[in-house]
């Protein structure tokens, strides 16, 4: 990645920042369309969410693509989990642990689902390089200020810098209108067992 100059109330992400992280993807993704329903009992959905995004964020931390926007107290407001060309959401020799904690914190069935969903959106990346935004999310206590689509400007930002075209999916369907206002470009839809369907989209870099 290019050197880029981050305004102050945005960084890295570190390994101590994960419990906050997982809490803001915890309640970002609570009643979304594909992430609620992954987790379909509603009373061990928080716990069972936690441990999840807890994993899948760790694996973003393996590179230093993400970002976080943090208030004046230190604590993170909005987040991006990005991973550059060529690597996936889930390292090679993570992949055995993956499944155990899925097995472990799911029953059989939507354990089942969600590795078939898995399956679903790989096939559908391009093979296009490009820079992957695995997650979004803002805080509840900082919705409606922007910042979620702030951070998303300041992303594509860097990788125009450095000639990196993006890629994202959609899971929930209210976001698709603020995702094309920064320039992405529809290019299919993934459609989930459970008759979810997820607007994917690309984006060149400027």
């Amino acid at each position: 990645m290019t050197d880029f100059v981050l305004p102050q109330n945005v960084r890295h992400p570190v390994a101590t920042d994960l419990p906050e992280i997982a809490r803001v993807l915890t309640e970002a993704f609570f009643d979304d369309p594909v992430w609620g329903p992954t987790f379909p009992d509603a009373e061990q959905r928080r716990a069972q969410a936690t441990e999840y995004w807890t994993f899948m964020a760790d694996q973003g931390l393996r590179w230093n693509e993400s970002l976080v926007v943090v208030g004046d107290d230190g604590a993170i407001r909005a987040l991006a989990i990005w991973f550059p060309p060529g690597e996936d959401e889930v390292a090679a020799d993570s992949h055995d642990a993956y499944a155990e904690m899925v097995k472990r914190i799911l029953p059989p069935e939507p354990a089942q689902a969600l590795f078939d969903a898995g399956d679903v959106f790989g096939e559908a990346r391009p093979k296009k390089p490009h820079a992957y935004l695995s997650l979004l999310a803002v805080a509840p206590e900082a919705r409606g200020n922007g910042e979620g689509m702030g951070l998303l400007r300041l992303s594509t930002a860097r990788y125009d810098a450095a000639g990196t075209d993006t890629y994202l999916e959609s899971s929930n369907p209210a976001n698709d209108a603020r995702y094309e206002r920064e320039g992405y470009q529809p290019q299919g839809q993934i459609k989930l067992a459970g008759g979810q369907r997820v607007q994917t989209y690309w984006r060149d870099a400027q």
